[in-house]
């Protein structure tokens, strides 16, 4: 089979001395930056100026307590810390947040409440009736209830709350009723 007088043969890369595949590289960088191979840049071509430094917007300074699924549950403030910069860290609007504790502003030291656990919240509007033996909160359902407002209140993820509670789950969608108690797995630690 004849490929013409065109074909060309190709060098398998083994073939190449490492030495020219550095030369290459180099240059190729050096194309695409706008630089020659002594890294300034060519005759006639004006070197860009460095992008003004801004400084990084200034992230919390506080800690952040984590359950045991490394969800965060509370967040103790740092100087300067506002409600708008928490929630904003915390993917939550400041009234939201802010109708989870009961304080008009931020003050150091202040441990914020990141999950409401004490509010009524939509789909998780219970209570908690005590503990089981192993260290669950025992949560009373009340009506409008849903398993996944259940496990946002109280920081878990909902496959957890469904473990707690395999002997509740029937059939493919599982909303327990209201006045059942389910087990709030891993609870905080008040």
């Amino acid at each position: 089979m004849s490929h013409g007088s065109d074909a060309r043969r190709l060098v398998p890369a083994t073939a190449v001395p490492a030495a020219v595949l550095a030369v290459v590289l180099a240059m190729t960088a050096a194309c695409d930056s706008g630089t020659d191979t002594t890294g300034r840049a060519p005759a006639g071509r004006q070197e860009a100026a460095a992008p003004a430094s801004s400084p990084e917007p200034a992230g919390l300074r506080g800690t952040t307590e984590m359950n045991g699924y490394f969800l965060p549950m509370r967040y103790t403030a740092a100087d300067g810390d506002t409600w708008e910069g928490i929630a904003s860290h915390f993917l939550m609007t400041p009234e939201i947040l802010r109708s989870f504790n009961k304080s008009a502003s931020v003050g150091a030291g202040q441990v914020i409440d990141l999950r409401g656990v004490d509010v009524p919240q939509i789909g998780a509007g219970g209570s908690v009736t005590g503990q089981d033996g192993q260290g669950q909160l025992l949560y009373k359902v009340s009506a409008g209830d849903t398993p996944a407002g259940i496990a946002s209140r109280y920081g878990i993820p909902l496959y957890a709350l469904r473990i707690a509670n395999l002997d509740l789950l029937t059939g493919h969608e599982w909303i327990p009723p209201a006045g059942t108690t389910v087990a709030i797995p891993n609870p905080p630690v008040d």
